[in-house]
């Protein structure tokens, strides 16, 4: 007896049949495009049917381009092989080679070292003992179950490249396979990248490595304590990180000397980490200059402080008064007005203190803006500013005092405070 099972004709009748490996680990993370080619082209394979890449593109409305490249993702991820057409005219296609879907169950469960040497029997070029060394097999092993996945020909071949050219160890491409899929990153250039970076920084051992990757971390919790301390709740950027590390490495400032800089930004709308940096780099040139550690701190008491108030007060009443005599002897009419000005504002006084005309009052207040108008004039007249001989506090807030009006700490202090550090020092 035979058993005989009906064909179907019509091509389009027929179903394809996709490996959940595929569904599962390939399919999500690749571009739509990517994709359309390859259940496009499996569609064909699996049929028996031909389809050449010219067809497929303009079916899929796609160019001939965007279909090798297509072609060139899958083969790069082991998912399929490209094999050069010897009979095809170089000169005719972009695309002069044929497509082999592999079986993705079988890749998943053989070792990546039996998909190198298929390769390289078949092309006769196995790379220097590459697949007779021990510990490059016991490594493609292990990273095999890191990723896991098998591993493609051309990601072989390049983690040799990285233990022959590069002089990479295999315990930190391991490590580098770890670290980087641990956080999301399975791409093969990226973990180059890495594995590069760490053999520049001459790490030969898994200790180092991960000395290294602690180090990161820790740095990483005192940026964003940074951050949070100026009230930022987000990770640091790259120009942040950079900036952020040269008070460490460079500076030689400890956490808690940066948090007190950090601290000084209350006085300002903006918190910022150029003011802080202004902080630390006036502290760092401060400590430079006597010869001292940057975190050792300068104390500045209250009273210190109310010192520092009134020699700024002080200095500024002798500079106001030295500027008025340089007025008073170039411009004589100065004084003069001055003068008048001062007697005027004393008759005002005395007329509101007994009950004097209002006319008169206001008569006086005429004048007197009549002589100002006049001081005005012959100062501009003769390039100086109007307040020229007026005090000029550092704050005009507190009017260097260090109170404001209604008995609250000027927003000052804390740059008056980082000054007199410096002005107890001298004096």
């Amino acid at each position: 007896m035979n058993y005989i099972k009906g064909k179907i004709k019509d091509f389009y009748l027929l179903t394809s049949e996709i490996e959940n490996i595929f569904l599962n680990e390939y399919m999500p993370g690749a571009p739509g495009d990517h994709v359309k080619v390859y259940l496009f082209g499996y569609m064909y394979a699996q049929q028996g049917e031909e389809m050449s890449h010219e067809t497929m593109a303009r079916q899929l409305r796609l160019s001939l381009d965007q279909v090798n490249q297509a072609w060139t993702y899958w083969a790069d991820m082991g998912v399929v092989k490209k094999h050069p057409r010897k009979d095809a005219d170089s000169g005719s296609s972009q695309l002069n080679y044929d497509v082999e879907f592999l079986h993705l169950r079988e890749q998943m469960y053989r070792s990546p070292l039996t998909a190198a040497q298929e390769e390289t029997e078949s092309y006769g070029e196995e790379p220097d003992g590459l697949l007779q060394n021990e510990n490059v097999k016991t490594l493609l092993g292990d990273i095999q179950r890191i990723t896991g996945r098998t591993l493609s020909t051309g990601e072989v071949q390049e983690i040799h490249s990285w233990l022959t050219d590069l002089g990479a160890k295999p315990e930190v491409v391991e490590q580098a396979y770890s670290y980087c899929v641990n956080r999301g990153k399975s791409n093969v250039k990226y973990i180059s990248r890495v594995v590069m970076q760490w053999t520049e920084q001459g790490f030969q051992t898994k200790e180092e490595v991960q000395k290294y990757l602690d180090e990161l971390d820790q740095r990483f919790g005192m940026q964003k304590r940074i951050l949070q301390s100026l009230g930022m709740n987000r990770s640091a950027t790259e120009a942040e990180k950079e900036l952020i590390n040269r008070w460490f490495d460079e500076m030689h400032f400890s956490l808690e000397r940066i948090l007190e800089a950090c601290g000084r930004t209350v006085s300002i709308s903006n918190p910022n980490l150029r003011y802080v940096n202004k902080i630390l780099e006036n502290w760092y040139q401060e400590a430079k200059k006597d010869g001292r550690d940057v975190n050792k701190k300068v104390t500045v008491t209250q009273t210190v402080l109310n010192r520092y108030y009134e020699f700024l007060r002080k200095k500024e009443e002798k500079e106001a008064q030295e500027r008025k005599e340089q007025i008073y002897e170039k411009l004589p009419r100065i004084e003069q007005i001055d003068r008048m000005l001062s007697e005027l504002g004393s008759n005002i006084s005395r007329s509101l203190l007994s009950g004097g005309k209002r006319s008169d009052i206001e008569e006086i207040r005429c004048q007197m803006k009549e002589l100002e108008s006049e001081r005005a004039v012959l100062l501009t007249e003769n390039n100086f500013p109007i307040d020229y001989t007026d005090l000029k506090y550092s704050c005009e807030i507190c009017r260097d005092t260090g109170m404001t009006e209604d008995g609250r700490r000027c927003a000052c202090t804390g740059k008056r405070t980082e000054e007199a550090e410096l002005w107890q020092k001298s004096n």
